[in-house]
């Protein structure tokens, strides 16, 4: 019975010492300070806002927008067809026109490239403002997205073409949501 108890104090002692090992907090200077940048403003309550000049912009250009919980603000130029809207996880093709806001430059498109734009909504590889241009869009759908600087390139941009802080002016089109994969089978059977 005493060797026992040994085991589960040493088990307890060993756990606590890998917790506070692994999470950092002797190494930081504010040990209740949060490591990632991202957790720090939201525990400090900064949120996002948009620049000055895009914000006039925007009242010029979007008046009656719909503004997504991230900050991002779209008109339907079309209607779409049908309930299905794409989820995250889900495989969708868009046709795409790419502008700088402040200018109208254009940037990139689908079409320039052969045809639609295929990727996986949510994935880490995609800029998130794409979950937000097609939040609640039905195929068929078009819109006019103005996606802030957070959910594009970020505040360090794309060296060589897309300055930091850069908002961007997407015209979108839902092509296609396509069906998702089923799981793979489990090996061996049953």
């Amino acid at each position: 019975m005493r060797s026992a108890f040994y085991i589960a104090l040493l088990g307890v002692a060993l756990c606590t010492i890998a917790l506070v090992v692994r999470s950092g907090m002797l190494m930081r200077k504010n040990p209740g300070e949060p490591i990632n940048a991202a957790m720090r403003r939201a525990l400090a309550g900064v949120a996002y806002q948009w620049p000055e000049a895009d914000a006039v912009r925007l009242a010029q250009r979007f008046p009656g927008a719909v503004e997504t919980p991230n900050g991002a603000r779209y008109l339907v130029t079309q209607a779409g067809t049908g309930d299905a809207t794409p989820q995250k996880g889900q495989s969708v093709a868009v046709h795409y026109t790419a502008r700088f806001l402040a200018n109208d430059e254009k940037i990139d498109a689908s079409a320039d490239h052969g045809g639609p734009y295929n990727f996986v909504v949510g994935q880490p590889n995609i800029l998130p403002g794409w979950t937000d241009a097609l939040d609640r869009m039905r195929v068929g759908e078009k819109r006019l997205v103005a996606l802030p600087y957070w959910l594009a390139y970020g505040e360090k941009g794309q060296r060589g073409k897309i300055p930091g802080k850069t908002a961007l002016l997407l015209e979108i089109e839902l092509v296609a949501i396509n069906p998702v994969p089923p799981p793979p089978a489990a090996p061996g059977g049953v």
